[in-house]
């Protein structure tokens, strides 16, 4: 217990350069979950860095929590330690060297690649630094440890919701991605949303912080934060036991999904020498021996985004061409297509989502409403254009793709379909509206190329068992190289593919008829935090101020 207690005050009170490595230690220790992502340790390790997740943040929180300290050595500590943690899981970065796809040169790319690497970490630092500020200057107008855990906690989560707000929206690194090692425990976002498991883990971190802050002392008060957290574990782990393994789903409907991995590489899939028309055609015949095998009847088949790089409406004398092919693919497997695509509106291009079946073009497009900054779009052109021209240089289509306003299901025999194109799958509220309105089962097409082995890629699909998981509804996810999935409703992956590979899947998944609290409500909890830190500001403010009356 002693060594213990040296342990924790050494945590605590460290200072200079000792105190950054502390934090810097501690970050690395909560970034675990998601650099580990693409190393293959197998069930029981992956387990235990996905424990990092629930303990990481107490080294952070040791620091937070000691209210003697100056406000401005508690936001250096924050910002520390969050500029750390970003660092590690944006680490991916580095893979995507050289960008000859986007048309740069080594040195060029090494610049670029820097620059990601320190101003996105720089950014989300600085929003999650001044949203768990926020959480502690409130908590500082109350004695009650778990008020303070809860009050940090409700910061946590604005500062995550902050990061997916406005033109350079980037929710990629939440808290949730490095759970999916155990469905179970991200359950409870059926209730309330992804941001709520947020908060289940961090209150967890607070509260194990505070149980070691007070090992030692007199009272039970470290057994009791100790206590507090295992048992918000232990219910939340029991919830998630008993919906994935309770839930009847012997009257639902099913679906019969087919889902193509043409692994085209980015340095090709642009170059125009490979022929994806003819890779696709093959493989809907391979899907077709596959699907009998299994005694499958192949309701839907869904290949990757942009795996026809034409606009299929209003475009030159190429799409005839492609839309044959999605006729004959669908004609080999009796099924409908989703097929990637571009689309044009007048001036407006899109990334886009259409379906076709053998007498054609059925449905859609579904355009993609969430467009990836410097990859499809110039974010402020002439402003970068004038001070930066190498960002200016950073996309990778020739010209700006427009933004989708339509959440309209596409229409197929199998049932309604929520389409996410890609980025669109890191925005919980782009599924969940198409959801809400009447959707029975999430198709995602994606391009993660450009990611080749690296963790991004496993980050990036972890995001489609969240959105099964929230909506109760079955995720088809079909990926240029990897990683594409079939996701149950419950967001057990029942098949997956392996990274750079030419194949399919093929799998039967239910339609479940009741949606979710979260469909419903959305995400509630985060207007919730916000309206509860405000409240709980004013009732600590008013508390002090009557206590200073009185001495």
């Amino acid at each position: 217990m002693n060594t213990f207690k040296r342990i924790v005050t050494f945590a605590a009170e460290a200072k200079g350069i000792k105190g950054v490595l502390v934090l810097v230690m501690g970050a690395l220790v909560f970034a675990m979950p998601f650099v580990t992502k693409s190393l293959d340790f197998g069930f029981p390790v992956s387990i235990v860095f996905g424990m990092c997740g629930w303990l990481g943040l107490s080294v952070l929180f040791l620091t937070v929590f000691d209210f003697k300290k100056t406000l401005k050595r508690v936001l250096y500590s924050l910002f520390c330690f969050f500029f750390a943690f970003y660092f590690f899981v944006y680490s991916w970065f580095i893979n995507l060297y050289p960008l000859d796809f986007a048309g740069l040169g080594s040195l060029e790319s090494i610049g670029v690649i820097i620059v990601a690497m320190t101003l996105i970490p720089l950014i989300h630092s600085m929003l999650m630094s001044a949203c768990v500020f926020a959480g502690y200057i409130v908590a500082k107008r109350f004695d009650n440890g778990f008020f303070k855990a809860i009050l940090v906690s409700l910061g946590y989560v604005l500062g995550e919701y902050s990061q997916s707000l406005g033109t350079f929206a980037f929710p990629w690194a939440r808290l949730f991605v490095g759970q999916t090692y155990a469905v179970e425990l991200l359950q409870s976002a059926s209730l309330f949303g992804s941001y709520f498991i947020t908060f289940i883990m961090v209150i967890v971190n607070a509260l194990v912080a505070m149980s070691a802050m007070n090992a030692g002392k007199k009272g039970n008060k470290s057994r009791m934060f100790a206590l507090a957290a295992l048992g918000i574990f232990a219910v939340n782990l029991a919830f998630g036991i008993v919906r994935v393994n309770v839930t009847d789903y012997s009257e639902c409907d099913t679906l019969d999904a087919v889902v193509l991995q043409g692994n085209i590489p980015s340095s090709e899939k642009w170059s125009g020498d490979v022929d994806e028309r003819s890779i696709y055609v093959s493989l809907s015949k391979t899907a077709k021996e596959e699907c009998e095998n299994k005694k499958l009847r192949a309701d839907i088949a869904v290949i990757p985004e942009t795996a026809f790089p034409v606009s299929l409406i209003h475009d030159d004398v190429h799409t005839s061409l492609y839309e044959n092919a999605a006729i004959s693919m669908s004609e080999t497997l009796d099924a409908q297509v989703f097929v990637g695509a571009f689309a044009r509106d007048g001036e407006n291009r899109y990334n886009s989502i259409f379906v076709y079946d053998k007498e054609g073009f059925v449905s859609g497009p579904y355009n993609k409403y969430n467009i990836v900054p410097f990859g499809e779009f110039l974010p402020y052109r002439s402003f970068i254009e004038r001070i930066a021209p190498s960002f200016a240089e950073i996309n990778v289509l020739s010209s700006d793709l427009s933004r989708g306003e339509n959440f309209t299901p596409l229409k197929t025999k199998a049932g309604d379909a929520a389409c996410l194109v890609c980025f669109d799958s890191i925005f919980p509220e782009t599924a969940r509206i198409q959801v809400r309105n009447g959707a029975d089962f999430i198709v995602i097409s994606t391009n993660d190329s450009w990611y080749k082995t690296s963790s991004a890629i496993y980050q990036h699909a972890d995001h489609a068992v969240m959105r099964a998981i929230e909506n109760n509804v079955p995720v088809i996810r079909s990926a240029n190289t990897g990683i594409s999935r079939i996701i149950s409703p419950s967001g057990k992956v029942q098949a997956s593919t392996e990274v750079n590979e030419r194949t399919l899947l093929a799998e039967r998944v239910t339609l479940p008829k009741k949606t979710t609290l979260y469909t419903v409500t959305g995400d509630i909890i985060v207007p919730l935090s916000a309206l509860l830190l405000i409240c709980a500001y004013i009732v600590g403010t008013v508390k002090m101020k009557k206590a200073s009356h009185t001495k």
